[in-house]
């Protein structure tokens, strides 16, 4: 078993080093093998074709991502069942932003794989998928502010940009900076100016 494990992982890790250099479409099965040491009848034993082996990499990460965010979701949407009133102050959302880019930054390489390198796989998509998901969940948060805004309603042209620009905030940040604590000082302010638009340009007259 132990040695089983030891093939799957070096599979794994090279099968990352060769995604990132010629990314999905051109990557070798061959290539990945010879550099892992093992046969391809030994990839085929643990993966079911090239796009699992991709999946082996990125999809840990993105589905823990999302269950993070439906947490987060799910908390906002309970607390905001039982309040009359909705306020915001600033570093209100540190608290996700840091477990956010620290969940990210930790898995950084497979994140960077799926942003730029996934064309072709089942994962091409997936950041519009994100989108959708934020979209989806802000819209119940909007329709939950409204019990305190009654008067008001809900602009879903800017609902839908504003979960596009915060997908679109983190996008930039993994793609252009490398330091964890650069990133979150960064996404922390982005995360306040994007909340304190909220009322405004989601919630109309």
């Amino acid at each position: 078993m132990r040695e089983e494990n030891e093939t799957k992982k070096r599979l794994i890790e090279s099968a990352r080093a060769e995604f990132f250099e010629n990314g999905y479409l051109k990557a070798s099965l061959r290539k990945i093998c010879a550099n892992a040491g093992v046969t391809t009848g030994a990839l085929y034993f643990f993966f079911r074709d090239k796009e699992d082996l991709f999946g082996a990499i990125v999809e840990p990460p993105l589905g823990e991502l999302k269950e993070l965010l439906v947490t987060h979701f799910n908390s906002e949407r309970e607390q905001l069942s039982h309040s009359k009133t909705y306020s915001h102050t600033s570093g209100d959302h540190n608290d996700l932003s840091a477990m956010l880019v620290h969940h990210i930054y930790i898995n950084y390489s497979s994140f960077v794989l799926l942003l730029t390198k996934s064309q072709g796989s089942r994962y091409e998509n997936c950041v519009d998928e994100m989108v959708d998901m934020v979209e989806k969940n802000y819209l119940v948060v909007a329709e939950n502010m409204l019990q305190a805004t009654p008067k008001k309603h809900i602009n879903t042209y800017m609902l839908h940009w504003l979960a596009h620009m915060i997908i679109d905030a983190f996008i930039h940040l993994l793609t252009h900076e490398q330091n964890e604590g650069k990133a979150l000082l960064i996404i922390s302010r982005i995360m306040d100016s994007l909340v304190d638009s909220w009322m405004e340009l989601v919630l109309e007259d």
